[in-house]
């Protein structure tokens, strides 16, 4: 039965953050944000919003494992097999801009999060421990990449708005939107627990694996339709954005609400992930685009590391 609701919760959480997403740009529009801005900010946050909702639930059960195995994994899903996909679709070019800006963000995000959670080594302690002050400054963090991201989209010079209609329906869509999610969560979390008791599977492994994927189906599927219509930079910034949010907003909101323990399987994951995230930086550095061959290593590289997560 936990199972059933698991899916359930999964499939609504995704229509939650459907419809959120379609309020929140109808509110930006309706504002007068321009379309870089939404879809650099508003999408990318809201089509992590499944991410947030279960961080902080989880954070507030201390289900750390579930938690931590969410994030990290739906950023190797990210940056693995969505990325992957996308390249055996169409050959990525990845623009300049991307480069420098998103993605060595994303490289730095893995080394923060290496750094902090590394007590063992770096603060002279018995376990290793993501604290509040830690949260918040990986909040900073995450306040310093949206501001820069805004002022950046903010300058272009050939950006024009025009303010389109905020109606009732789209009110709806954002309350109905929020409450669908944050009931989801819960329930999505409630039943990975009862699921990896049942089953002797650790919560760590639910995490970077069922929720991780379940949590990502709205970026992969806004990549998968911007690549089918040509924008390719747009899907790889909404990934590339995602990831950024993931380690600094996502966590740094649930250690700031309660301190995370990590323990030695999510230190090897945050490891894993700085390296994948460097040997795809390596790939898109070369040419500045990421071929289908290497779209199909990514994408081995993920299956490899799955089954590496269930063996161990």
């Amino acid at each position: 039965m936990d199972i059933i609701f698991l899916l359930l919760g999964l499939f609504a959480i995704i229509k939650g953050s459907n419809y959120l997403v379609d309020g929140s740009v109808s509110l930006a529009k309706f504002l007068k944000v321009p379309t870089l801005v939404i879809g650099l900010t508003v999408v990318a946050i809201a089509t992590g919003i499944p991410e947030i909702a279960i961080s902080i639930t989880s954070s507030f059960k201390g289900s750390n494992e579930i938690l931590l195995g969410n994030l990290l994994g739906s950023n190797m899903f990210n940056i693995l097999f969505i990325l992957g996909l996308l390249a055996l679709i169409k050959p990525l070019y990845i623009k300049r801009e991307i480069i420098i800006k998103n993605y060595l963000f994303a490289l730095l995000s893995c080394f923060v999060l290496f750094i902090i959670s590394y007590d063992v080594y770096f603060g002279d302690s018995s376990a290793n421990i993501i604290t509040r002050s830690e949260g918040i400054l990986l909040l900073c963090f995450a306040g310093i990449f949206l501001y820069s991201t805004i002022l950046g989209a903010m300058n272009e010079k050939k950006m024009k708005t025009k303010r389109e209609k905020f109606t009732f329906k789209d009110v709806i869509k954002i309350i109905f939107g929020v409450i669908l999610v944050g009931i989801s969560a819960d329930v999505i979390v409630e039943s990975a627990i009862n699921i990896s008791a049942s089953l002797g599977i650790g919560e760590h492994i639910i995490g970077l694996t069922i929720i991780a994927v379940g949590t990502n189906l709205p970026e992969l599927v806004t990549s998968v339709v911007a690549v089918r219509k040509g924008e390719m930079d747009i899907a790889v910034g909404n990934l590339v954005g995602t990831n950024i949010f993931n380690l600094f907003l996502m966590l740094g909101l649930a250690a700031t609400i309660n301190p995370i323990v990590i323990d030695t399987l999510s230190f090897i994951d945050i490891i894993i992930l700085a390296i994948v995230s460097f040997i795809v930086y390596i790939f898109i550095q070369h040419k500045k685009d990421i071929s289908r061959l290497e779209g199909i290593i990514m994408i081995v590289l993920y299956i490899i590391y799955i089954l590496y997560v269930v063996i161990r």
